[in-house]
């Protein structure tokens, strides 16, 4: 269990910039913008919080936006470690040493993965809930600098927050879950091409698409399969897909309901594909980790 710790913890130290130290910038930035922009008391300002139906809806459109982009940089941060990690010990010859360990090839790349998928959106999550409470001291700003609008008490925001965020962590499972093949195929990439897995990331699907069309070239309205397949996974499509409108969220009488948002994402989830993203996250994963042996021993 020891050397499965040491390997986690390995990733975190090296990895701490993106998912420790960028975020803290980021929201202190914005939260510096955001409190210039309210104290200065734009001329516009009061007009844009009149005739809000609720103080709490107001928060919880904020809250889940600002979840959105924490998830969306999450995505992108991983998509960026998975496909550096899966060859980054091999820049100064710390790969020997954790060859030295009892733990082969497999397992190591396999800690590679867990840390992707605990330990940094777990980081991700810590931020999200320090952007809950930064959000709520702006809201009692906002309340001070006009009388158009009111704070949540304690007990709203606490629960906005419980609410929000229990659905939150489902959703970034979710979204995890689905995009498994994306973040195996940049860390099989990596594992072959070092730094140049981020521009082939890219590359070989176009080419792929390409190609295909190349060969219908006959068919004036021929879509590309490969194509859309490809969005079909990066828009993570659903039955009835619909984007977050937070003007509609402002308007709306009711509170946020975890159980509601849950029940929604899960019922949208295509399941099968799930799984089936999942085999090849541990596919890629496995054909990485005999790379890797097969290119030490020799």
């Amino acid at each position: 269990m020891k050397p499965w710790l040491a390997l986690v913890k390995r990733e975190f130290l090296e990895h701490r910039g993106a998912f420790l130290y960028a975020p803290a910038v980021i929201l202190a930035v914005v939260s510096a913008v955001v409190t210039i922009g309210i104290v200065t008391n734009d001329p516009d300002f009061q007009e844009s919080v009149t005739n809000l139906p609720g103080s709490v809806q107001f928060f919880e459109a904020a809250l889940v936006a600002t979840i959105f982009l924490w998830c969306v940089y999450l995505v992108i941060a991983l998509l960026f470690y998975f496909s550096d990690a899966f060859h980054a010990d091999r820049r100064n010859n710390a790969l020997l040493f954790w060859k030295s360990m009892p733990k082969t090839d497999l397992e190591i790349l396999g800690s590679k993965v867990v840390s992707g998928y605990t330990v940094f959106p777990l980081a991700i999550g810590f931020w999200m809930l320090a952007t809950s409470v930064v959000l709520y001291i702006v809201a009692h700003l906002i309340g001070a600098m006009t009388i158009l609008y009111t704070a949540p008490n304690p007990l709203e925001f606490l629960n906005s927050v419980f609410q929000i965020g229990v659905a939150a962590i489902v959703y970034m499972v979710i979204a995890l879950l689905w995009y498994a093949p994306i973040f195996g195929w940049a860390a099989f990439l990596g594992t072959l091409f070092k730094r140049w897995s981020i521009p082939l990331f890219f590359v070989i699907p176009a080419v792929a698409v390409l190609i295909e069309r190349v060969i219908n070239i006959r068919d004036l309205d021929y879509q590309s399969k490969i194509l859309e397949f490809i969005m079909f996974r990066v828009e993570m499509a659903g039955e009835e897909p619909s984007n977050f409108d937070p003007e509609v969220w402002i308007m709306q009488d009711k509170t946020a309901s975890a159980p509601e948002l849950i029940s929604y994402a899960l019922s949208q989830v295509d399941w099968m594909h799930t799984g089936i993203g999942i085999i090849l996250l541990g596919g890629f994963v496995y054909l990485a980790s005999e790379y890797r042996r097969r290119l030490i021993e020799a």
